[in-house]
């Protein structure tokens, strides 16, 4: 419980406090930073079950992934796809939440670290659809549902619709994604 950072490190006996506790000013400006950058299944599944629109839900995982198994009314755009071009053509206006497989994929924190590369505003989902299915919030996948609808089998091409808690939005230019043998987000 010194100020002295190699006997804090140190300490064994004292677990939880042998760091200081931050002060209240300084433990704000941490929780609330990191709720700027992150969200978790249950408040993007009630904001969509409330039908709040201002944000995009995009799965970042590979193609064969997303198909098997992804939130319902995701849309697919695989963070290898991402590119300043392909970028470049998403509506500036909303929140765009990545999501990949689960906290042990970072997937979602390379999509959203693109997409604010790319000048967009951006959130990542923690827990990934792991912690979505978890919560029991609908999903879709197995080749059901409509392609048209949520921009499956186009990977975002001319003319998808971007708008999973949004007004529809459309962008050009992104190529499907590539094949992959797992369903891992890398």
């Amino acid at each position: 419980m010194s100020q002295d950072p190699w006997a804090e490190m140190s300490d064994e006996k004292h677990r939880v406090l042998g760091f200081r506790a931050a002060e209240p000013e300084e433990a704000l400006a941490h929780f609330t930073g990191r709720l700027r950058f992150e969200t978790d299944p249950y408040d993007v599944n009630a904001d969509l079950t409330a039908g709040l629109t201002g944000f995009v839900v995009l799965d970042v995982r590979r193609r064969p992934a997303y198909d098997a198994e992804h939130i319902e009314g995701a849309v697919h755009f695989s963070h290898h796809d991402m590119t300043p071009r392909t970028l470049a053509a998403l509506d500036p206006a909303p929140v765009y939440i990545t999501y990949g497989w689960g906290p042990g994929c970072n997937g979602g924190t390379r999509g959203a670290a693109k997409l604010a590369a790319a000048g967009l505003r951006a959130k990542e989902m923690i827990g990934g659809l792991e912690y979505w299915q978890k919560g029991g919030y609908p999903t879709a996948g197995s080749g059901t549902g409509s392609d048209a609808e949520s921009g499956a089998g186009s990977g975002l091409g001319v003319g998808a619709r971007v708008g999973v808690g949004a007004a529809a939005t459309t962008r050009t230019g992104a190529a499907t994604a590539p094949a992959a043998t797992t369903g891992c987000c890398i």
